[in-house]
This record gives structure tokens, C-alpha cells and sequence, in this order.
């Protein structure tokens, strides 16, 4: 594959400060753009000495054109000898499962789909083939989107993504002209999207109607572009350090409304950012973003509201949470005769019922002992449920005002089995214990129950 036609190009071991024997993995789409970074990498791989792997996803979305890119992509590979691997999912289904849009929860298959491929195979560094024009689509995107400093940034030429992963994209300040060029002039051969040239994608619609028009007023357009993202990026890598510093000192896994609600408004979003990304794994926007911060001001306990992914955040604790859905409406239904022995009553939580045991209790787990004759036929095991309360220093208290007073996590409050007798609460774990039973001693020689309440994976 010796090129006739040259092309801007820049090593990508020299982008990401690796050593130039590191083996490097390609995005591979079959479009011209990756298609034209195939040859280059080829040749680079042969010169330096460096293994060359080539990663192709099916999104299931373009039908038999998606299965005509993939089969092109794998023949490619294997005429220079280039080691393949091919990916698929469901993303339409994926996206309307996870509450995703499709291109997001495509570039998150396809993502999740490279890094599994470079944990097993221990390669440490990705190359994509985004160029000059992806970079001017990508920023007015966000701008269209009212994205901040860190939209006007766009596309990195590195960044680490999964921790120690690198990503790097060699031609991102190649123009797609120079790229069609370099092609016909090496006689590379690729597949087009047909999608491309359908206008009601965001993206299209802004490749074929906007930027044709912006570089009319602007011929240079591409490094005006590239100066814009490259002062956004400097602005946000500071941001970024700042929050970084903040989320250490200040935050384990709730954000403090203290401390959050007197933040810069810009170091606020990129503290939610941040802390959205490591507890779900999942992106927020701009709008997203400026929710949570006014749920944050007005600071009403209890208050929440939806957001991507499937997710909520939701005011607790003097505290703002993220939370996943299913983890706060999951309801837990079960109502347990006292019984001894060992029963799990829900997932994650086993309950223990010892009669006199002798041995000292494991306080590592919040237990309770009582009197076996306070144990009724009626005595049982049951979630807590509206309005309930417990008699517990000289007056009724709200067990669900309890719960957030004691700081219990919101996806275990459902999980809690409440002791219940003649409908009276006696024992709420870690929580409250009634009047009744912790007045009524257990004397030397008094038969006794020790209840024992085990989490696991919590």
C-alpha cells in the first residue's frame, strides 16, 4: 500500500507519548476516513514495528448495508494481514432500553465493544479517523445544544478514556477533501453510508447546509475552528482539575449542598458532570445539567427529578444523589413469620435468628436482642410502608423522617425488614429501636432471641 498522494498525517504514538513499539488498535468503519488511516497505519506499523489491530461495529440499524461495511472491513483486514475484530448490538433496542438517544447509546456500544477488545488483547491505544469537518460539526452541535466551555472544546487529539486507555485521532486537522484525495490517489477503495445524505440527522443537516455557507464568510474555516477548540479545551482542562479537587476533598458518593450551592455556576456543572459520569457511567447536558443545579438551590429534602440513562437525582441528606430508578421504586414485598435459623429475604439482605446464643454478636451488622416471650404468633418481618411510625423516646416518630436523619442509603430503605408485632413496630435496623423492647432488660438466665440483620453487596 505505498501512497502516490501524500496526506497530513501525525504518528499516533507521538499524540499519546507512547513508545513507538505500542500496539495500537483502529476504529475501522469502512468509510474513506478510516479507510485512508487503514493505509497510513499500515505503513507506519511496518516502518516502526509496532502490531496493528482493526475493530469494526455493527450498530444494527442500516440492515444489509451495515452487513455489507462489516464483511468489507473484515476482507480488507485480511488482505494485509491485519488482525479483526467484529462487534454487533441492538442499539435501537439498547437506546430505548437504557433511555438513550441512538446516537448516543451507539457511540456507547461501540465504545464498551473497543475497550473489551483492548483489555483482552492488552492494547493501550485507540486511533479513530475523525477529521477538520467532524471537528466544525461537532462543535456546532453543541452550540445548537447550548453545551458549555467543554462542547466548544469538541474533539481531543488525546484523551484517556476507561482510565488508562488512550484515544487518539491522527487526521482531526485533515481536511475530508484532502482525505477523498489521498484515496483516489492510492486507489483505496471504501463504502459510503447512505444515510450521510439524509438531512434529518442534526449532523447532515449541518455537513451539506451550514458549514457550505459559514465557509462562504469564512474560507479558513477549519483552523478558526480548531484555534476556537483549542482555547475551550485549555479553559476546560483548568475547570476540570478544579472540580477534580473539589469532588476529593468534599465528596464521597453525594455531592454537599453546603459547599456545592456556593460554587462558580461554571465549576458547578463540570462538579455534576463529573460526578454523573463516576457513580452512572453515563454523560449529562447542558439542560440536564442547569436542572439539577436549580434542584440544588431551592435544596427541598426529598425533592428529584429524571434524568438520562435512567437515572434521578434526588435531594437527600442536605446532600444531591444520584440514584438509579429501578433502585428507588423497586418495592419489596414481604411479610416473614418469626422463625430461627437464617432466611434472605430480598436480594442483598438475609436475616438471623439465634435463641441464646453464646457467643458475642457480630457488630458489624445491626442486631437486636429481645425477651422470647415478647415473640408472639404474630411477630413478623415486613418492609416499611406509608405513614408508619415508631414509639421510640416518648413519642411516635416518622420512620421515613428517621431513615433520612439516620442517613440510610435511599436504595436500601425499601430493603429494611421492620420487626412488627400486633402491629406495633419494634425494630427498624439501624434505624430505631421502641420504647417497649429497650426498656425490657434481658436479665442473666432470660431466655432471649438475637436477631441479626446481614447486607451483602451493599
Amino acid at each position: 500500500m505505498k501512497s502516490t498522494y501524500k496526506i497530513s498525517y501525525v504518528s499516533p504514538h507521538s499524540l499519546a507519548s507512547l513508545p513507538k513499539s505500542t500496539p495500537v488498535l483502529l476504529a475501522f468503519s469502512g468509510g474513506a476516513d478510516s479507510s485512508a488511516l487503514f493505509s497510513l497505519l499500515v505503513q507506519d506499523s511496518k516502518i516502526n514495528g509496532y502490531p496493528l489491530y482493526a475493530a469494526h461495529f455493527n450498530h444494527g440499524i442500516r440492515g444489509e448495508e451495515a452487513e455489507r461495511d462489516a464483511e468489507f472491513c473484515e476482507n480488507i483486514a485480511k488482505q494485509f494481514e491485519v488482525p479483526f475484530f467484529l462487534g454487533s448490538g441492538d442499539v435501537p433496542a439498547l437506546a430505548k432500553e437504557h433511555g438513550n438517544s441512538i446516537e448516543q447509546e451507539a457511540r456507547e456500544q461501540r465504545y464498551a465493544f473497543f475497550e473489551k477488545i483492548m483489555r483482552e488483547n492488552n492494547i493501550p491505544l485507540l486511533v479513530t479517523a475523525h477529521h477538520a469537518e467532524d471537528q466544525i460539526e461537532t462543535v456546532l452541535l453543541h452550540v445548537l445544544r447550548g453545551s458549555g466551555v467543554n462542547g466548544l472544546a469538541g474533539i481531543k487529539e488525546h484523551r484517556l478514556f476507561s482510565g488508562d486507555l488512550h484515544i487518539v485521532r491522527p487526521l482531526l486537522h485533515t481536511e475530508k477533501s484532502e482525505i477523498f484525495a489521498y484515496c483516489q490517489g492510492n486507489g483505496i477503495s471504501f463504502v459510503t453510508d447512505s444515510t450521510n445524505d439524509d438531512t434529518a440527522y442534526a449532523r447532515n443537516f449541518i455537513r451539506s447546509e451550514l458549514t457550505p455557507k459559514m465557509r462562504e464568510l469564512q474560507p479558513n474555516l477549519s483552523a478558526v475552528f480548531a484555534r476556537l477548540s483549542a482555547s475551550a479545551s485549555d479553559a476546560d482542562d483548568f475547570i476540570t482539575a478544579e472540580a477534580n479537587i473539589f469532588i476529593e476533598n468534599e465528596c464521597a458518593k453525594y455531592i454537599p449542598l453546603s459547599k456545592f450551592n456556593s460554587l462558580h455556576p461554571t465549576l458547578k456543572a463540570k462538579v455534576l458532570s463529573l460526578m454523573f459520569e463516576r457513580e452512572m457511567g453515563a454523560t449529562l447536558e447542558r439542560v440536564h445539567i442547569e436542572s439539577v443545579i436549580e434542584l440544588a438551590l431551592c435544596s427541598e429534602p426529598h425533592s428529584a427529578i429524571s434524568l438520562p440513562s435512567k437515572a434521578v437525582a434526588k435531594i437527600e441528606n442536605s446532600s444531591i444523589v444520584f440514584v438509579k430508578e429501578t433502585n428507588i421504586q423497586a418495592n419489596f414485598d414481604f411479610h416473614i413469620p418469626f422463625f430461627e435459623g437464617e432466611k434472605q429475604i430480598c436480594d442483598g439482605v438475609t436475616i438471623k435468628i439465634e435463641k441464646n446464643p453464646t457467643e458475642s454478636a457480630d457488630k458489624s451488622f445491626p442486631f437486636l436482642e429481645v425477651k422470647c416471650e415478647l415473640v408472639t404468633k404474630d411477630t413478623h418481618f415486613r418492609p416499611r410502608q406509608e405513614g408508619d411510625v415508631v414509639f421510640a423516646g416518648k413519642m411516635n416518630k416518622k420512620i421515613k423522617k428517621l431513615m433520612s436523619e439516620k442517613k440510610i442509603p435511599l436504595e436500601m430503605r425499601n430493603k429494611l425488614p421492620l420487626l412488627v408485632s400486633n402491629n406495633e413496630i419494634l425494630w427498624i435496623p439501624s434505624v430505631a429501636v421502641c420504647d417497649r423492647i429497650k426498656e425490657d432488660k434481658i436479665k442473666s438466665g432470660t431466655d432471649f432471641f438475637r436477631i441479626s440483620v446481614i447486607f451483602q453487596n451493599n
